[in-house]
């Protein structure tokens, strides 16, 4: 069942949304990014940024001083209500990267996938990370990790497919609250690190949830 229905519209104007439409064009094939200035679920200014990330065919990092934004918009009565990046060549889908760079919770990421350059489409996601306190060593030998990129490895549980008795137990053993499909469980061990290293991986529970878009 999808959480649409219950979820409440992001407005984004549509001369806002042809404005991230052309920033993703122009920075293909790498991602492109910046923040969206606005009030509540309702967005007024596109700001463009920098993606500073090492590998921008996959990834984005929003530059500081476009970050740094929030409080010139606080300042006005305004906040950050957005961040956007794009995806070149695939869907308008968080992915397990995007999940794990999820750091602002009360900010809506657009996403503008590329994937048909003909037809671009823009679609708005909350993020929210919960970081798993014990059992989550049971996590990592439990559950069917995907390294997705080097050193970042993710679990993804779909919305339309019954939970594992087993997760639900790993779940409800760790500190995480009120996480429901879809959801992704990821952790980073630097690939520089020594293999015998008792370091414990951060991990978190990054829920997926999916705001309509309006575009007036």
């Amino acid at each position: 069942m999808t959480k649409m229905l219950s979820v409440p519209p992001v407005h984004l104007p549509e001369h806002l949304a042809e404005t991230i439409i052309v920033h993703a064009r122009e920075g293909a094939p790498e991602e492109i990014c910046g923040v969206l200035r606005g009030r509540g679920l309702h967005a007024y200014e596109v700001v463009r940024g920098q993606n500073i990330a090492d590998e921008r065919i996959e990834n984005y990092t929003v530059d500081p001083q476009t970050l740094l934004r929030q409080f010139d918009f606080e300042d006005a009565g305004d906040e950050m209500m957005g961040i956007y990046h794009s995806h070149p060549v695939s869907e308008a889908y968080p992915s397990a990267t995007d999940a794990w760079n999820a750091y602002y919770p009360d900010a809506v990421y657009f996403i503008c996938s590329l994937e048909f350059p003909s037809y671009p489409v823009i679609r708005a996601f909350r993020l929210v990370t919960q970081t798993m306190g014990s059992g989550a060593e049971s996590v990592v030998r439990s559950l069917p990790f995907d390294e997705v990129r080097p050193g970042l490895f993710a679990y993804y549980q779909p919305g339309d497919v019954a939970v594992p008795l087993s997760l639900s137990s790993i779940v409800q053993d760790s500190v995480v609250q009120d996480i429901a499909p879809p959801f992704y469980i990821v952790y980073y061990v630097s690939p520089d690190s020594d293999a015998g290293s008792d370091l414990t991986p951060e991990i978190r529970a990054v829920s997926v949830v999916e705001h309509p878009v309006i575009q007036e």
